[in-house]
């Protein structure tokens, strides 16, 4: 997490430079112009304009200096909770420290309360799920790397969580380390239970499932994908970004997998300059690993996967997408054997290896 610390008095930056060694953070300070007693080497004339500068570039800002004015300085870049940073205000008396902005998936009601142990301060957090104690879904995502789909449901689910309802917790066996998952969420001080108890609806109001595939749920509910699907892809000169996601998507809801479980796409050395599958993996927000010929051949030989003849003179190999798959989720186990759509082919298996690690 790069944090940046500012301050505006020299008292601030007096505290700023306490604190930073403590955080355990790749940690920035900035300091007010002629308020700087510490030299810090970052400095600005005028705060707006250092914000608009850096809102984008941090995972977490910490500002030193009364609430309303960091209130005001960053109205204009707040814009959704999944990207914006974690912003913690604090006073210049090291009193208080207020998780002011992504109190859960950007992390603000951690590292509020780690800057107020380096600080000796008072943690302030307001999130209705820490207030009354209670687990809370985006949380469990964020613990757990896991995506939530669909995310406006979340508003639905924790205010259910907050007003007493029976929120249950439950998770797919077939997925890959789903022990795993299980152990993360014991630590979080959650029972999850097996999705074959969703059939028991009358048991429950709500649902938080961690699964990479849809079930029948009538009730409330919200999905916590795990990245557990390897994307194995070919694709003519040209595709286009949107050719190949609506390829990918296709592909996934031809198995019964969720786009949002992709962890990881595999092609040809030959595509590592395609834009379009470039930028496909970047709207995923997934890494892309090319393969060469002689590795695809290996995979190909190792489990006698069929070969075209047409793929093997534009490419240099017989079969890409099936053998790319099979390397990126280090598996021996296709969900979706080699699957044409225009322009582009796809195959699908189970990641097999903790992308944690």
């Amino acid at each position: 997490m790069k944090l940046a610390i500012i301050s505006v008095t020299h008292q601030g930056a007096e505290l700023a430079g306490r604190i930073a060694p403590l955080l355990g953070r790749d940690v920035d300070l900035y300091a007010k112009t002629g308020r700087n007693p510490l030299n810090i080497s970052r400095t600005f004339n005028r705060l707006g304009d250092l914000v608009c500068d850096i809102f984008s570039l941090y995972d977490g800002l910490v500002f030193i200096m009364a609430t309303g004015i960091v209130v005001r300085v960053i109205a204009p870049y707040v814009n959704d909770k999944r990207f914006d940073p974690a912003v913690v205000a604090m006073d210049d008396g090291g009193n208080f420290a207020i998780s002011l902005l992504s109190g859960h998936i950007g992390g603000a009601n951690d590292l509020t309360r780690l800057v107020s142990d380096a600080a000796g301060a008072m943690p302030v957090i307001t999130t209705a799920t820490d207030v009354a104690k209670l687990p809370a879904a985006d949380v469990l995502a964020v613990k757990l790397n896991l995506a939530i789909e669909p995310f406006d449901a979340l508003k639905t689910i924790n205010a259910a969580i907050v007003h007493g309802d029976r929120v249950a917790f439950f998770i797919d066996p077939q997925l890959p380390e789903y022990e795993h998952y299980a152990d993360l969420a014991a630590e979080q001080g959650i029972a999850l239970a097996d999705t074959g108890q969703l059939t028991c609806q009358d048991k429950y109001d709500a649902a938080v499932v961690i699964a990479d595939r849809d079930f029948a749920i009538t009730k409330p509910h919200i999905y916590l994908r795990p990245g557990s699907l390897a994307i194995g892809l070919g694709c003519r000169r040209g595709a286009t970004s949107g050719e190949i996601l609506s390829a990918i998507k296709k592909a996934c809801e031809k198995v019964g997998r969720s786009f949002r479980s992709i962890a990881i796409i595999g092609s040809t050395v030959v595509k590592e300059d395609e834009i379009g599958l470039l930028a496909a993996a970047q709207q995923l927000d997934v890494p892309v690993e090319f393969f060469s010929n002689e590795q695809l051949a290996q995979c190909i030989e190792q489990f006698n996967l069929s070969e075209s003849d047409f793929v093997n003179e534009k490419i240099g190999v017989g079969n890409v997408c099936e053998p790319a798959a099979l390397l990126a989720g280090k598996n021996s186990n296709l969900i979706l054997p080699k699957t044409k759509y225009p322009k582009v082919t796809v195959a699908i298996t189970p990641v097999k290896y903790r992308l944690w690690e």
